[in-house]
């Protein structure tokens, strides 16, 4: 009976670490076509369907974008308003930390690094997103 008292004495000491709440959300959309080289080609605006809950992190992204086809020489960031990452594949994932918000719209940004008129122009078919995130769960503060 004294050790069932004491370890449950234990227990309501110990801090246990809060649990914390998951989520996701994704986006998609047609890109842009790169038709000159040394230029830079935005992509449109990825962004969450519903509102983020307050205090989110932003735990990981992930990536996947699709060519009509092979271009060398492709360079893709991944933006927000005040800061970029250069990815360096068509598809993949970063954890963080990273500098974005899990609630920012994002968008990518084209370049080829060959000057001049492309030919075949480098046409992104798809461009898409999946930003992971987590939240404090209110119950544990």
């Amino acid at each position: 009976m004294k050790i069932a008292f004491c370890l449950s004495l234990l227990l309501a000491t110990v801090s246990l670490p809060t649990l914390a709440t998951h989520g996701s959300w994704s986006d998609m959309a047609a890109g842009p076509q790169l038709s000159v080289g040394k230029q830079t080609y935005a992509g449109r605006s990825l962004r969450p369907a519903t509102p983020i809950p307050p205090g989110a992190t932003l735990s990981r992204i992930s990536w996947r974008i699709t060519l009509l086809s092979p271009s060398s020489g492709l360079e893709i960031k991944l933006c927000s308003a005040t800061a970029c990452i250069s990815l360096d594949r068509l598809a993949g994932q970063k954890a963080a930390p990273l500098p974005f918000s899990p609630a920012e719209e994002l968008r990518f940004i084209y370049a080829v690094n060959t000057p001049g008129q492309l030919k075949p122009p480098v046409r992104v078919v798809s461009q898409h997103m999946t930003v992971n995130y987590h939240w404090p769960n209110p119950a544990d503060g």
